[in-house]
């Protein structure tokens, strides 16, 4: 099931409003990446290219963890990591200590549309929450190509149009990755327990009658 994000929305109201927010805001990052360095080799190689990109690039805005300053403290704060998120059309999701990443949840609650280095930080693990096309809310760039890869170049090659349809598709993900505040009432949409809850139900149901 999705990380807790740290949006929990109350009503229907509060949630339409916020994904109206997320389709109108104005974003000046063509991408960006909050995260540190890894000291696992594999981790390591991956991150330090897209921290490095990143810093090399006027289209990208890195909010850069540990290593002392202010980027820890930051990186905990969740006004600071909604700021970058909201104002970034991409959000690069490199695999952390695990495949999977809070921060992908967070970028999906902020309108930002999902970069994957590796297959496993999604798309194997999350089927119940995303659509069943990739491509229809997230970029792949495959890992293990070592840095032969640009980001900032990957992603000047996709159309506009085809930005617009997946931040729709990823707005249109928001109430579903998310859980609702446990005080809400009326809440007309089905939150992360909802969607996990239905998925077992069928699944049990499957197993009781095999066809």
């Amino acid at each position: 099931i999705p990380y807790p994000s740290y949006f929990h929305p109350s009503s229907t109201d509060e949630i339409l409003a916020w994904q109206d927010k997320m389709a109108k805001i104005e974003r000046p990052h063509l991408f960006s990446f909050v995260g540190a360095p890894r000291t696992d080799v594999h981790k390591a190689a991956v991150r330090d290219e897209i921290i490095k990109q990143c810093a090399d690039s006027t289209r990208c805005n890195l909010l850069k963890c540990g290593g002392g300053g202010g980027g820890t403290s930051n990186c905990h704060d969740p006004k600071s990591v909604l700021k970058v998120m909201t104002t970034s059309h991409f959000c690069l999701q490199a695999p952390g200590d695990s495949f999977t990443r809070r921060s992908t949840f967070d970028a999906v609650v902020a309108g930002c549309i999902p970069v994957f280095f590796s297959p496993h930080t999604a798309y194997s693990q999350y089927a119940w929450y995303f659509p069943a096309d990739p491509g229809e809310y997230s970029v792949f760039v495959d890992g293990e190509r070592n840095g032969s890869w640009r980001m900032e170049a990957e992603l000047m090659k996709i159309p506009a149009e085809r930005v617009e349809r997946m931040r729709r598709t990823i707005i249109g993900l928001i109430a579903t990755v998310t859980y609702a505040h446990p005080n809400s009432s009326g809440y007309g949409f089905r939150d992360a327990v909802d969607v996990a809850l239905a998925a077992l139900s069928k699944h049990v149901d499957a197993i009781k009658s095999p066809t």
